[in-house]
Parts: structure tokens; sequence; C-alpha cells
């Protein structure tokens, strides 16, 4: 597999949510290049939001710097990516509850991990 493969990224960003440690952070994927701390490192955030007007929305937003978006509080590797096409078609496939008061962003990645794992074709080398 070549060193220069995007890898996919679990990123925690927080919530605003104060007094609930279940939703103290916004969960996000981000996908760019190997992160070099010297540059720029431009990539897309992939994530479900909750707008008050229409509910959970999934949003993929380029991002500047993968190692500096606006209030990112960590940011973990967990793979490679093998196909990026496949896995963002993968993401935007995912459904989206708006009638579920216990779904969350964190549902969303969760289930999004889990497509992942049964697709074994969008992500190489995983952790």
């Amino acid at each position: 597999m070549s060193a220069n493969k995007k890898r996919l990224y679990i990123a925690l960003y927080p919530s605003g949510v104060v007094g609930n440690e279940e939703r103290r952070f916004h969960w996000a994927f981000l996908i760019g290049p190997k992160a070099d701390k010297d540059v720029e490192t431009p990539g897309v955030r992939y994530h479900v939001k909750n707008s008050p007007i229409s509910g959970w929305v999934y949003e993929a937003k380029h991002v500047s710097d993968i190692l500096a978006t606006n209030t990112l509080l960590a940011r973990i590797v967990i793979a490679k990516v093998q196909d990026e096409q496949r896995l963002v078609h993968l993401l935007q496939c995912l459904p989206i509850v708006n009638d579920d008061s216990n779904w969350r962003c964190r549902s969303w990645i969760e289930n999004a991990l889990l497509e992942i794992a049964k697709d074994r074709k969008c992500v190489g080398t995983s952790v």
C-alpha cells in the first residue's frame, strides 16, 4: 500500500451541550492525506448535524486543514482509504433517523463503521 493514501479519521468537537456526558461531543469523519505538521493538510469533513428546522442532515464540507478545523478536540486515524469514491458513497447512503430522540451523530458514526467493516473494499489497513 502506498504511503500517500488518504486516511480516514474520527474527529471529536465540543457539542455545546452542558451537563450531559453522553452528548458532550460532536462526532464526525475526516478524510485527508497523511497529516504533515509542517504544511496545511486539506480534506473533507463528513458528518450529520442537527438543524432546528430540518432535523438531522448529512453534510460533506471541504476543510483547509484537517489538523486544525474549527474547535477540533481530537482526531484519530482509523484506516487508510482504499477507494475514496466508494467510501463517500457509503457515507452518503447511510440512513438518517429523525424520528428517534436517542439517535445522534455518534449513532451515524457507529452505523458507518459497521457498514465500512462489512464493505471491506473502501478502506484498506485499519485499526
